[in-house]
């Protein structure tokens, strides 16, 4: 009795379907409405396409005041302004923007530690000490054991260091003037008023939290 169910069962659905007129004329029309709506569709995406290109400009502009943030513009400069140096320093003395950092805080501060080159530059930990092992590698930073503490060590600019650090400023004040020239003169200082007004303000805030 079993064997014969699963045969008779399949018997009844092949009967029922047989005798359901309509699911072929169904399935049939489906594919030909869809055959017919899919040039029409194709078209309405070319067209939303085109128009959101069109008014793309116009969506722009209209959050440029709404949804750019100060921090967002801030970014934004720094982002260009530093691939542009990049592009400059690399081939010029072989060193890139934050090496060069790392290389005019010692060379305004001979003898200076890790831990103030740290809170100097800004510069995490770890990287800072890949970039001052670079710096050493290089010859252009010397490193010695402070007098008043063996766990620490003080940070010398070598002459090639010095030399390196001048040519870098040379072309960094010239990339700066080129970057700066849609400005005016006193757009400038204006801008740079602003800006080391800022910075001080943050420094003091970071000093008193920490």
């Amino acid at each position: 009795m079993r064997a014969g169910r699963p045969a008779a069962g399949q018997k009844a659905q092949t009967k029922r379907r047989a005798n359901d007129p309509g699911d072929a004329p169904h399935d049939t029309a489906n594919g030909a409405a869809q055959e017919a709506a899919q040039p029409a569709a194709q078209e309405a995406i070319q067209q939303a396409t085109q128009q959101a290109e069109d008014g793309a400009p116009d969506a722009l502009a209209s959050t440029r005041g709404v949804s750019y943030f100060l921090t967002f513009k801030l970014d934004l400069i720094k982002s260009e302004m530093i691939s542009r140096a990049n592009a400059a320093y690399r081939p010029a003395v072989g060193l890139d923007v934050r090496s060069l950092r790392v290389l005019r805080i010692i060379c305004d501060a001979p003898g200076i530690t890790a831990t103030t080159l740290k809170e100097l530059t800004l510069i995490e930990k770890t990287l800072l000490s890949k970039l001052v092992a670079d710096l050493i590698e290089r010859k252009l930073v010397r490193r010695s054991i402070h007098p008043d503490d063996a766990r620490h060590f003080q940070l010398w600019p070598t002459a090639a260091g010095k030399r390196t650090r001048t040519s870098s400023d040379e072309l960094g004040h010239t990339l700066e003037t080129e970057i700066l020239s849609v400005l005016s003169a006193d757009e400038r200082g204006q801008l740079n008023r602003i800006v080391d007004k800022l910075v001080d303000e943050f420094r003091k805030t970071g000093k008193g939290q920490g």
